[in-house]
């Protein structure tokens, strides 16, 4: 049995005295106590059953449940968890194990006196840790688990998870990573806490797994590290990513956490945040309200007054987790005098003469420090540097009566403490740490040596040195830049002591810091600036170079784009936008802001909409100042940007108007990018207005110029106007009567889409195919392309193909014989395109809703949307199936037995108007049904003579529902002609 006392973590076990954390005795009963004893005197090795009765309870009968009590005792008592174990390990059908090796009292103190890390002792939280223990043990059993650990700032958040994690990432089965939040003061990279776990992940032992999860599961976050793979896997990443949206990375990376949890269990680590962008907090909310099993635990730090005074989003978003019990939260209070007493125990190991002192001294430090951890360490480092705590003897001596009298400082001052530690550095390491807090809480020597001037090498021995001797700084692995550049990180103990650096330089030298270190970073990035744009413009704007700054600003926008987060994409712009307005107004500024303007457009669209009025003025502010500058580019991408918002918000024929403008524009550069675009612009406005013809033959042109232009060029522009011509040209074509056309056009813009790999153009060509089937009524195709579009959209969240999808699928759906299941996907398509704002092809989706409701004979609901399709032609020009509302119109009087005139107007207006439109399709429609009339009123060789002049206007796919239908007619007049 166990002769000494022993120490084992942050315990110390006596045979004799019992078990004690730090002063304070752990109530053990005498089995248990026996038990251990005799677990960590065999540490390491299995012990049976039989064995430990022989060994702990040689002369008394004990039963299994007894043991097994005793061991659930013990790991109560030790914060001990049976599945990821820190001390106790059950084999099973073996027996029980001591994990961790003991150490003697002698071995504890001698360790003491090596001078552990202040920061890394960790006092009075046992409940905590044992709630976080638990948390981790319900997560390895598939329930996924959100954490949040909240305080003052120097409450100890950091250290208690630190202790927390480092014994759970030594385990096989547990995988720890974790993120910090960096403190910018502004909108900063979009997803920068999950990236840096992420990059952390992949780059650790388990990297291929990881890099694999992401690439099945994430593509869109894989592309956003092209470190981590080749070019050719980065350029096939892009293509399957473009276009890619919020929800979809929200959605990835929650899928992708979820598979490697099958493996492992996650303990994601989240630092400061109340400092992490909005799209990081978007996503802690998705995935802590996700009901599915994932073995996850998720644990955030942030400090709830920050957040409340900032007006951050965290608060809210954690009081909804929490009514929704989606959550834990564990608030930290002030260490009591029992703790700092522990953490006096625990650092310095006193003798027993010396705890009397050793007590009195914790007592007065509480008093002083009101228990916060932060003030603790800092003013008993103060007093170790004062020589009032001394070694001597191998162990520590209190200088009691110099104590007595000493200065303790107060917690409101610790400016001055942190003051007082950093004038004890070496000027050499005190002027490091200087350009180490302007680059951030952690850094890389590399970029603090170009702030200080000195060589790289040399910054990491200091930083190295003041890292060993545990003041203010704690190593933090490596660090690679693109240039080559490999150099030490470092991180600031705590946000106070980077803050307390940097709050003491004078401006100037602040500013100077900033440019030599966005300078070294700018030139360590060269060719890849966009993926530390938001770091570079913060360092710039300090160091006053805002021309510098204006520009990566614009950078971080556009990358912030491409990860779907628009509403960081729209601070970084409208922060530039800011920063133009102080410099002198010349030409060039113009075309900057110009430029700024038509950039901020685009991330506007995805949080206002297409349709929006944020959108439409940023549009024409971007006009205005381009109107008056020479460059025609940016004549150009203004007018194309305000066509496209008059596109969704405003009448067809204001929106032709803008279309011809922008042809004119494009007439004269001369340049075959713009006219493609300008083709595929005035291509769309001809059809939506009606005129087919003029419309067919703009966008055939449009394809072929698109054709003659690689594809690269049109990459800034968002779109393919060779694919978006074709999709078009397609419609045109089955409403013009040239079906098999129809059909060989909308073949060849899938074929274009997924040649491209591209969500939105794909999307974009299988509903615009899936449009020009349903106008020929095939059905068969029209829904297979439909189903495909659905799914696509679904997966990348792109609502108005959703809209269209629906739409499709439910034509379908009824034709197949589901009435009732096909008219509620066409309403939900409905709604689902008034809800992102736009309106544009509605007169479409009412007709085909009200011919469905004709089809069931519910005349008032066709009558209601028939009247709703009238005033949106009326109010928005939308003319290109305005044929289809007499023709429906009539057959809705002759449900409701209206006069047979009234019919008839209205089934020689519908034709009319396919006549004026080019619509032979819609013509042939209108015919059928008028010829019929004329039959029944004895009129058969005018109908005929009319029906068999549409006929020949309709090219083939002869076997189609609208020729058999005028076939039959057709049959029917002849079999009246000859008798």
């Amino acid at each position: 049995m166990l002769r000494q006392a022993v120490t084992f973590g942050r315990y110390r076990l006596d045979p004799r005295g019992g078990l004690r954390l730090g002063s304070r005795e752990i109530r053990l009963t005498p089995k248990a106590l026996s038990l251990l004893c005799f677990l960590a005197e065999h540490a390491g090795q299995v012990m049976t059953k039989d064995e430990l009765f022989a060994g702990v309870w040689p002369e008394t009968t004990v039963g299994d449940a007894a043991l097994v009590t005793c061991i659930l005792e013990l790991r109560k008592a030790l914060g001990d968890n049976a599945r990821h174990p820190r001390y106790i390990e059950t084999r099973h059908r073996r027996g029980y194990r001591f994990i961790e090796k003991p150490g003697t009292v002698t071995e504890a103190r001698a360790q003491q006196t090596k001078s552990p890390a202040a920061s890394a002792i960790v006092v009075g939280r046992d409940d905590e840790l044992r709630a976080l223990q638990a948390c981790l043990g319900r997560a390895a059993t598939g329930e996924r688990q959100v954490v949040f650990v909240t305080g003052e700032p120097g409450i100890g958040k950091t250290s208690l998870v630190r202790a927390f994690v480092s014994p759970a990432a030594l385990s096989a089965d547990i995988h720890v990573t974790w993120g910090q939040s960096a403190d910018h003061h502004g909108a900063t990279e979009p997803y920068l806490p999950l990236m840096d776990a992420l990059t952390r992940s992949c780059r650790g032992p388990s990297g291929d797994q990881f890099i694999a999860a992401l690439d099945r599961h994430a593509p869109s976050w894989l592309a956003q590290m092209p470190s981590l793979l080749g070019p050719e896997q980065n350029r096939a990443l892009r293509h399957r990513t473009a276009g890619v949206t919020q929800e979809r990375m929200l959605r990835e990376l929650t899928d992708a956490l979820e598979a490697v949890s099958h493996h492992a269990t996650i303990v994601l680590w989240l630092e400061d945040l109340h400092w992490a962008d909005h799209s990081t907090i978007d996503w802690l909310a998705w995935f802590a309200r996700r009901p599915e099993h994932a073995c996850v635990l998720l644990i955030g730090t942030y400090r709830p007054v920050e957040s409340l005074i900032t007006g951050h989003p965290l608060q809210g978003m954690h009081d909804e987790l929490r009514r929704r019990h989606n959550c834990l939260e564990i608030a930290l209070p002030p260490l009591t005098e029992a703790a700092v007493t522990d953490y006096c125990q625990v650092r310095f190991t006193p003798t027993e003469d010396d705890a009397g002192p050793m007590s009195r001294l914790a007592r007065r430090v509480h008093q002083h420090t009101e228990g916060t951890p932060l003030f603790m360490v800092g003013i008993v480092d103060d007093l170790v540097s004062q020589g009032l705590l001394v070694k001597g003897n191998g162990t520590w001596i209190v200088r009691e009566a110099d104590i007595g009298s000493a200065p303790l400082g107060i917690p409101d001052n610790l400016q001055r403490l942190i003051g007082r530690q950093i004038g004890r550095l070496h000027p050499a390491a005190s002027h490091l740490l200087e350009a180490a807090c302007v680059v951030g809480g952690t850094f890389s020597a590399a970029a603090a040596a170009a702030g200080a001037c000195i060589a790289a090498e040399d910054a990491e021995t200091l930083c190295r040195d003041i890292a060993q001797r545990h003041q203010l700084i704690d190593a933090a692995g490596t660090e690679a830049w693109p240039d080559g550049t490999v150099a030490s990180r470092f991180t600031f103990r705590h946000a106070l002591y980077r803050q307390t650096l940097y709050g003491r330089l004078p401006a100037g030298q602040c500013a100077a810091l900033h440019g030599r270190i966005g300078d070294r970073l700018e030139q360590a990035y060269a060719g890849r600036a966009d993926e530390i744009a938001g770091e570079l413009a913060m360092h710039f704007e300090r160091a006053r170079d805002t021309s510098r700054a204006v520009t990566h600003l614009r950078k971080a926008g556009r990358f912030a784009g491409n990860r779907g987060a628009a509403r960081e994409a729209v601070a970084h712009f409208r922060h530039a936008l800011d920063l133009i307005a102080t410099l002198p107004k010349d030409p060039s500024r113009d075309t900057l802001e110009a430029g700024l303007h038509l950039a901020l457009c685009v991330p506007l669209r995805a949080v206002h909409g297409y349709g929006s009025a944020e959108v439409e003025a940023c549009a024409l502010a971007a006009k205005a100042l381009s109107d008056h500058l020479a460059d025609g580019s940016s004549k150009f991408a203004a007018s194309r940007m305000v066509w496209n918002v008059c596109l969704m918000r405003h009448p067809v024929p204001q929106t032709l108007e803008h279309a011809r403008a922008l042809m004119d524009i494009a007439v004269a550069t001369g340049d075959p990018v713009r006219l493609a675009l300008a083709h595929r612009a005035l291509g769309t406005s001809l059809k939506l207005a009606g005129h087919l013809r003029e419309a067919a033959e703009t966008l055939t042109r449009g394809a072929a110029m698109a054709d003659s232009v690689p594809d690269d060029l049109f990459a800034d522009f968002g779109e393919h106007p060779g694919m978006i011509c074709r999709a078009f040209a397609a419609w045109v074509q089955a409403l013009m009567g040239r079906l098999d056309e129809a059909t060989r056009l909308a073949d060849a813009a899938i074929e274009h889409a997924r040649e491209r790999r591209n969500a939105h153009s794909l999307a974009f060509a299988l509903v615009s195919s899936g449009l020009a089937y349903l106008f020929q009524r095939d059905t068969r195709r029209a829904d297979e392309s439909a189903s495909e579009a659905l799914a696509l959209a679904h997966e990348h969240e792109l609502p108005q193909w959703l809209a269209f999808g629906l739409e499709i699928k439910g034509w379908a759906t009824f034709q197949h014989g589901d009435r009732a299941a096909g008219i509620g996907l066409q309403e939900e398509g409905l709604r689902t395109l008034r809800a992102t704002g736009a309106r544009t092809h509605t007169s479409r989706m009412l007709a085909n809703l009200a011919e469905s409701y004709l089809a069931v004979g519910q005349a008032d609901k066709a009558r209601l949307h028939l009247e709703a399709m009238r005033d949106h032609i009326d109010v928005h020009g939308e003319r290109y199936y305005a044929a289809e509302r007499p023709r429906l119109w009539a057959q809705l009087l002759a449900l409701e037995n209206a006069a047979p005139a009234q019919v008839d107007a209205h089934m020689e207006a519908a034709l009319d108007v396919a006549r004026q439109a080019d619509a032979a399709l819609h013509a042939l429609r209108a015919g059928t049904g008028l010829a019929r009339v004329w039959h029944a009123r004895g009129n058969p060789t005018t109908a005929r003579q009319l029906l068999t002049a549409l006929c020949a206007r309709v090219a083939g796919n002869v076997d189609g529902p609208d020729m058999a239908d005028a076939r039959a007619v057709l049959a029917e007049l002849s079999a009246s002609s000859v008798w």
